[in-house]
C-alpha cells in the first residue's frame, strides 16, 4: 500500500484494515500504558515532574491516534490525518527531549532556559490546544486559546479584565519547563495519578462486558414495574456513566442500544432520546467512582476522596431517583409499558459493529456478549464477578483499610483481572482463554482510549488556569460576582448557576467543573457556603449544561442516535431534567443532605424525595392521568416550600404543612385518576 493508498478515501476493504491498524496501535500503545502507569504506582520510580511529562505524552499520542479518521470522505479530512500523525509523532519527539533533559532544566540550569526548552515548551502548549480541538472540538480549546491572548493582551482589557500583560518568553516558561504549574499543574498531576488509574479500571470493565451486565441489572429491575423497559435505560446509563464519566460518550454508546429498543416498542424518537440524554448526564454524580471529577474535587479541596464520595451520595440518589420517577411518569403518559423480552435483547447490538470488526482483523476471532437468553440471579451473580469484585475490593480499601484512592485503584486494577478470568473461562463454557486474553487486551486499549481525551483535555485547562494564576482573573472575577449579587444569596446563587452553565457549554464535563469551579466555587465560599457544598453546587450544574442549549451535548448525540430533531429532544429532556436543576439549591439549604447528621439526613432526604416527585408530576403533567393546572400548582408551590422551608421563618410549621398538602394532593388526584379510569372502563363495558 502506497502512501496516496494509505491516507486516501477509496473502498471499504482499505478502511477495515486502516482501522484496524488504528486499534491494533491502541492496543499496543494502551498496554505501555497499562504497564507504565501501573509500576510507577507502585514504585514512584521517577520523580513526579517526570512521571506527568512521560504520561502527557502518552496520552497525546493516544488522543492523536483516535482523533485519526479511518475512512476519510474529503480532502480536509485527508489533509487532518497526514497532520494528525505527524502531531502523533512531535508530540513523541517532544516528550522524549523534556525527559531526558529535566535534570538539566531542573537542577543544573537554575531558570536557564535554551531556545530548544522553549520550543519545546511552545510544542507542548499547541500540541495540546490542536489535538484537543481534534478529539473534542473547537470549543475547549478556544478556551486555551483566548487564556493565552488574554495573557499576553492584558494591558488592553477593560475593567477587570486588565492587568500589566505577560511576556510570550514567561508565559511558555510558566506554562510548561518550570514545571509544577501550567500545563504540569495540579490538575495533571490528578490526572496522572488518580484519573489515569481509574480510566484504566474502567476500559477493563467496558471490555469484559459492563455494558451488557448494567443492562441486564436494568431488565431485571424493568420487568418489576410498569415502566421497565424504560428504566432499563436509566439503570444502565447510571452504571456506565459513574464509570467512563462522560454525558457524550454514555449516550452514544448505552444509547446505541436503549434508544432503537424503546422506539421498537413505540416510543417515539425524541422521548427516547431524551430519555437517555438525561440519564447519561448524571452518571458522573454517581459513587464510588464518579467520572473523574471526584479526583479533582479531592485534589482542588484538600479533601479526602472518600469524604467526597460520601458527601455526593444523597445527591447522587436524588438525582437519580428523581430521573426514575420522571421516567416512569412521562412512560405512563407516552403510553409505553411493554416489558423487556428476551428476543429484542438478542437482535440488538450493545457495541460499536466497527470496533468488532477491527478487533477480529487484529486477534483473528471475535468474542461472544454477555448472554440474554435469561436473566436470573444466578446468570447476574456469575456474570457480575468482574465488575463486583474490583468494586468491592475498592470500597473495602477505601473504606475499611482507609487506603489512598491511587493504591485502592491499582489494587481493583490487579482484582479485576482474575475476577474476570473465573467469570469468563472457568464459569462459562463458550469461552477459553484466547477470549480472555483478547478481551484484556482490548481493556487496556479502551483505558487508553478514555484516559487520553481526558489528559488532553485537563492539559489544556492547565493553560488557562496557569493563565488565571498569572494574572490574578479568579479573585477579580469572584469579588465582582459578589459585588453584582449585592450580597443577596439567592441572587448569588443564580448567577453562579448561569456562569456554570455557560462555562460548561460543549465541554467535557471535568473540563466545565474546573472552569466553572475556580471562577466561581471562591465567590460562593466568600459568601459564607461551606467549601463542599460550593463544589457540589457548581460541579451539578457542569453536568446539567450537557442537557442545556443551545449546545446540549448529551441531547445533541442522543437525538443522532434516534434520528429525531435536537430541539425537540432538548425540550423534552428539559421537561424531564426540570427537577435536577433544583437539585444543588435543595443541598444548600438543606445540609444535612451532605453532611449526615443521622435522623435529620433521613428525614429530609425522605421530604425531598416527596418534594421532587411532586415537581416531576407537575411539570411532566401527569400521576396516572393528566392534570389540572391548579392542581400543578399547588404540587409546585408545596414541592417548593418542603424544599426551601429551612431558609423561611417558622421553618418545621412550614414544612410540615407543606408535606401534608403535597402527600395529600398526590394521594388524592392519584386515587382520583383511578376512579375515572375504572368509570370509563365501565362505560366502554356497557
Amino acid at each position: 500500500m502506497n502512501v496516496a493508498e494509505f491516507f486516501g478515501g477509496g473502498n471499504g476493504s482499505r478502511a477495515d484494515r486502516i482501522r484496524g491498524v488504528k486499534y491494533a496501535f491502541l492496543i499496543v500503545l494502551g498496554t505501555i500504558s497499562v504497564a507504565y502507569h501501573l509500576w510507577y504506582t507502585r514504585t514512584f520510580g521517577v520523580e513526579g515532574d517526570q512521571h506527568l511529562i512521560v504520561h502527557l505524552g502518552l496520552m497525546l499520542v493516544g488522543a492523536a491516534v483516535l482523533a485519526f479518521e479511518p475512512a476519510p470522505d474529503s480532502l480536509r479530512e485527508r489533509l487532518g490525518n497526514v497532520a494528525t500523525l505527524l502531531e502523533a509523532g512531535a508530540a513523541a519527539a517532544t516528550t522524549v527531549y523534556l525527559f531526558r533533559s529535566y535534570e538539566r532544566i531542573v537542577y543544573e540550569q537554575l531558570g536557564i532556559y535554551t531556545d530548544l526548552d522553549l520550543f519545546a515548551g511552545l510544542m507542548m502548549i499547541l500540541l495540546l490546544l490542536d489535538i484537543c480541538r481534534r478529539v473534542y472540538g473547537p470549543m475547549l480549546s478556544l478556551v486555551g486559546l483566548s487564556g493565552i491572548v488574554y495573557a499576553i493582551y492584558g494591558p488592553y482589557f477593560p475593567g477587570i479584565l486588565h492587568h500589566t500583560g505577560v511576556e510570550p518568553v514567561r508565559l511558555v516558561q510558566g506554562l510548561t519547563v518550570e514545571f509544577g504549574s501550567g500545563v504540569f499543574g495540579v490538575i495533571t498531576q490528578v490526572s496522572a495519578t488518580f484519573i489515569v488509574i481509574f480510566m484504566i479500571l474502567a476500559g477493563l470493565l467496558e471490555a469484559y462486558g459492563a455494558l451488557e451486565y448494567f443492562i441486564q441489572i436494568g431488565t431485571l429491575v424493568g420487568n418489576r414495574v410498569r415502566s421497565g423497559l424504560a428504566q432499563m435505560t436509566t439503570v444502565a446509563s447510571m452504571g456506565m456513566g459513574s464509570v467512563n464519566g462522560s454525558a457524550a460518550a454514555n449516550a452514544a454508546t448505552t444509547g446505541a442500544f436503549t434508544i432503537p429498543l424503546l422506539k421498537r416498542h413505540g416510543l417515539d424518537e425524541d422521548t427516547a432520546a431524551s430519555f437517555e440524554a438525561v440519564a447519561s448526564s448524571g452518571g458522573q454524580i454517581m459513587p464510588p467512582i464518579m467520572g473523574a471529577a471526584a479526583f479533582i474535587m479531592a485534589q482542588i479541596t484538600g479533601t479526602s476522596y472518600l469524604e467526597i464520595i460520601t458527601v455526593g451520595l444523597l445527591p447522587a440518589l436524588l438525582f437519580y431517583g428523581t430521573v426514575a420517577i420522571g421516567v416512569h411518569l412521562t412512560t405512563l403518559k407516552e403510553g409505553l409499558d411493554a416489558d423487556v423480552d428476551s428476543s429484542d435483547l438478542n437482535e440488538l447490538d450493545v457495541g460499536s459493529q466497527e470496533r468488532d470488526d477491527a478487533l477480529e482483523a487484529v486477534f483473528g476471532r471475535s468474542t461472544s456478549d454477555v448472554s440474554f437468553n435469561e436473566v436470573t440471579l444466578r446468570n447476574l451473580v456469575v456474570e457480575g464477578i468482574s465488575l463486583w469484585v474490583p468494586l468491592a475490593v475498592l470500597l473495602y480499601t477505601l473504606v475499611v483499610l482507609l487506603w489512598d484512592p491511587l493504591y485502592a485503584g491499582f489494587w481493583s486494577i490487579l482484582s479485576a483481572i482474575p475476577a474476570a478470568f473465573l467469570q469468563s473461562v472457568v464459569l462459562t463454557d463458550e469461552y477459553d482463554v484466547g477470549d480472555f486474553v483478547m478481551d484484556t487486551l482490548d481493556g487496556f486499549g479502551r483505558g487508553l482510549e478514555n484516559a487520553a481525551p481526558i489528559a488532553v483535555s485537563l492539559g489544556v485547562m492547565n493553560v488557562f488556569v496557569g493563565v488565571l494564576n498569572l494574572t490574578g482573573f479568579t479573585q477579580a472575577f469572584a469579588s465582582s460576582l459578589v459585588e453584582l449579587s449585592g450580597g443577596v444569596m439567592v441572587l448569588l446563587l443564580v448567577f453562579a448557576m448561569v456562569a456554570a452553565l455557560l462555562f460548561g457549554l460543549g465541554m467535557p464535563t471535568v473540563a466545565a467543573y474546573i472552569t466553572a469551579v475556580l471562577l466561581i466555587a471562591p465567590a460562593l465560599t466568600e459568601a459564607g457556603v461551606p467549601l463542599l457544598t460550593a463544589h457540589f453546587f457548581v460541579f451539578y450544574f457542569a453536568i446539567l449544561s450537557a442537557l442545556t442549549p443551545p449546545v446540549a451535548i448529551a441531547c445533541l448525540v442522543a437525538s443522532e442516535v434516534s434520528g429525531g430533531s435536537f430541539w425537540r429532544t432538548a425540550k423534552k429532556s428539559l421537561v424531564l431534567g426540570g427537577p435536577l436543576f433544583i437539585v444543588p439549591y435543595i443541598f444548600v439549604v438543606n445540609e444535612s443532605l451532605l453532611y449526615w447528621n443521622g435522623l435529620e439526613t433521613a428525614g429530609t432526604f425522605l421530604l425531598m424525595v416527596i418534594a421532587l416527585a411532586g415537581t416531576s408530576a407537575a411539570l411532566i403533567d401527569n400521576l396516572s392521568g393528566s392534570l389540572r393546572l391548579p392542581v400543578r400548582g399547588v404540587l409546585l408551590a408545596s414541592a417548593g416550600l418542603v424544599m426551601f422551608a429551612p431558609a423561611l421563618p417558622a421553618a418545621t410549621l412550614v414544612r410540615i404543612g407543606a408535606a401534608a398538602v403535597l402527600v395529600g394532593t398526590l394521594l388524592w388526584q392519584s386515587s382520583l385518576t383511578k376512579a375515572r379510569a375504572s368509570e370509563l372502563l365501565g362505560r366502554v363495558g356497557s
